[in-house]
């Protein structure tokens, strides 16, 4: 048998000083990342979009790699939203009882923020929900925010701009509606360009106002519907979804109990009381 190697204190030093050295250039490494980063901004801010995700690069993905770390995901704080970024933010959501897509929507944010992963749910007047009031005030064609008065039409894509409420139709955005270029004189509502609403961007506008801040965001129902979770037991103010499955809704309204929902239902219509069975195919009662 080899007699065992004997290392001098000069070896060690030496291995030692190499160590020291990897740490500190690692350490650099970090440093330079971090400062060549853009300048962190709040998640909840106004300048960050509603649904921060994979491949977008911005203050807002630095302040939210930032965040992450705090929960030991260990990240190169650089700005970018990249495969290591979507990782974390998925075993972030995972571990916090969220729903995991890797989307930072409003409430991986308020989790994020330390607002809790739920918001607090809207106050409540005279046993109604403030989220039924306000859908029912517009129905009757009462002024609120974003909106002079007057009973709201239906309209493609309306109510999905950067603010809440009524907004033009686009009867082009998403492959359209063809209703909305075959309109007459007796059948107006829904004309490209015309100030109205669709039916995700009815709940949203509703859901603003009774929350005060824009909780579902303006992206359409697949978006909300994830924003959301499903329940058993709708109460009035609830969600309610159609379409061939959660991952594909094509229609939501707000329940007000006793079968029936008020909603944006179709081109050529105002918003509206429905029975829910109007709606078509039921996925089922979300709640936010």
């Amino acid at each position: 048998m080899k007699p065992r190697s004997r290392i001098t204190r000069i070896e060690i030093a030496a291995v030692s000083a190499v160590a020291v050295a990897g740490v500190a250039l690692a350490a650099g490494t970090a440093n330079a990342a971090t400062a060549s980063a853009p300048a962190p901004i709040k998640l909840t801010s106004s300048a960050c979009p509603t649904d921060i995700s994979y491949g977008q690069h911005s203050g807002c993905v630095t302040e939210l790699q930032q965040l992450l770390n705090k929960h030991g995901a260990g990240l190169a704080v650089d700005g970018d939203f990249g495969p290591a970024t979507l990782a974390a933010v998925k075993s972030y959501q995972g571990s916090h009882g969220l729903s995991v897509d890797g989307i930072v929507g409003p409430k991986t944010k308020a989790s994020l923020e330390g607002g809790g992963s739920t918001p607090p749910p809207p106050p409540t007047g005279g046993g109604a929900s403030k989220i039924v009031s306000f859908a029912q005030a517009i129905e009757a064609g009462k002024a609120e925010k974003g909106w002079g008065g007057g009973r709201v039409p239906y309209g493609w894509a309306g109510g999905h701009t950067s603010t809440p409420g009524p907004s033009p139709a686009d009867c082009g955005a998403a492959g359209g509606d063809p209703a909305c270029w075959t309109a007459t004189a007796n059948h107006t509502l829904g004309h490209n360009g015309q100030i109205s609403v669709d039916c995700s961007g009815f709940v949203r506008w509703v859901y603003d106002l009774a929350y005060g801040r824009d909780v579902l965001g303006s992206d359409a129902t697949y978006g909300q519907i994830r924003e959301t979770h499903k329940v058993s037991s709708p109460v009035p103010g609830d969600l309610v979804f159609f379409g061939s499955g959660p991952s594909n809704p094509h229609h939501v309204g707000i329940y007000i109990g006793g079968g029936k929902m008020i909603d944006a239902l179709e081109t050529g219509r105002y918003i509206e009381t429905d029975p829910v069975s109007a709606g078509g195919q039921l996925i089922g009662y979300y709640r936010f």
